[in-house]
């Protein structure tokens, strides 16, 4: 059985590794050894044990938890004192996890869950729930799109009131893209209008036109996307405020705020108060250099960083919203420093 599940996890391994990791994913996987410091109170032979298992993290957005993990781990032939009989023990956990960002590729986390434990062969050693909390690091490889995690917790085992330490080493690895606003397609408009444009011909009954502006911003409600756009606004031809590029750049590899900045961001959180109607999506990109995985965590990064510096000047964290595009959508060539330089950058898409 521990040769099976070797061998399942370092394949699951291969083919996560191998594939293109996605450019902003909903879930990592996690295959990871640990051992256990046990206080041997139903008679283990061994006060440290070994254990190989495999956990799956769903990443949440706008939450205070980062991620939900579920986890699976198996300890085999485990022997006891005064016995020549050995036990088997399967253990899964149900975890919430918080991560402290350090640096921009080295994060704390905290872990906390409830789990189950199975233990097979021997009636001495029972199935018990079993809670579970911890600390740990996790650091971003560059360039690779994976993360090297390693973690101790304390695991409480209900029945017996057993007490064990267990430290764990485990490789992180992105799966499942998630879709971007641009990736939303815009062609349900052109479907309805075909129908639509059949029925008016065979209709033809000319409709009445109204002209009505109920925004005050020059573009008619027809035509108005943005039908709430505050008093004195510039707006564009859809009745919407347009792209606003706040003009921050980075240096390279970083998603630190330089202090010459803090004057547009100030200006910035200055507007969008005395607009109360606005939201902002904060988007962030990064030059070509590195896999497509590391920029992708780099440019949320500094999104985060924008969002965060805004929410310190008093704007409501439900009116942001932090998006990263990785190295997607570059404004200049990526050949030259000057180029890489202005594709370091960060905007503003303002909704009404």
């Amino acid at each position: 059985m521990k040769k099976i599940l070797l061998t399942s996890l370092l394949c699951a391994s291969s083919i996560f590794a191998a594939s293109d990791p996605s450019k902003n994913y909903n879930y990592e996987v996690t295959p990871f050894t640990s051992g256990i410091l046990t206080d041997s109170k139903v008679g283990l032979e061994n006060d440290n044990y070994f254990n190989i298992g495999i956990s799956l993290a769903k990443n949440l957005d706008d939450s205070f938890i980062d991620q939900l993990e579920i986890a699976y781990m198996r300890s085999e032939n485990i022997g006891y004192e005064k016995t020549t009989g050995d036990t088997n023990i399967n253990r899964t956990f149900l975890n919430a996890i918080k991560k402290f960002e350090l640096t921009d590729r080295l994060a704390a986390y905290g872990l906390a869950g409830v789990g189950y434990q199975d233990v097979q062969e021997l009636d001495k050693h029972q199935d018990s729930a079993i809670f579970n909390y911890g600390i740990g690091l996790r650091y971003d490889i560059p360039y690779y799109g994976i993360a090297l995690k390693g973690d101790v917790r304390h695991l409480i085992a209900i029945k017996e009131n057993q007490n064990d330490i267990m430290y764990t080493l485990g490789l992180g690895m992105p799966l499942g893209k998630k879709y971007k606003d641009d990736q939303i397609t815009a062609k349900v408009p052109a479907v309805v209008a075909e129908p639509t444009k059949k029925i008016f011909e065979e209709k033809e009954e000319p409709l009445p036109i109204v002209n009505n502006d109920d925004d005050n911003d020059g573009v008619i409600n027809s035509l108005d996307k943005c039908p709430n756009t505050s008093p004195g606004v510039k707006v564009n031809k859809d009745g919407c405020v347009n792209t606003m590029n706040l003009n921050i750049n980075f240096d390279n590899n970083s998603a630190e705020i330089k202090s010459m900045y803090q004057n547009k961001l100030s200006q910035f959180a200055n507007m969008l108060k005395d607009n109360k109607t606005m939201t902002a999506v904060i988007e962030a990109h990064t030059d070509s250099k590195g896999s497509d995985a590391y920029n992708q965590t780099l440019s949320d990064k500094r999104a985060i960083s924008v969002v965060n510096a805004l929410k310190s000047y008093g704007i409501e964290s439900s009116r942001l919203r932090a998006i990263g595009y990785g190295e997607t959508q570059p404004i200049a060539t990526n050949e030259t420093e000057e180029g890489k330089a202005q594709n370091r950058r960060v905007t503003a898409l303002i909704n009404q």
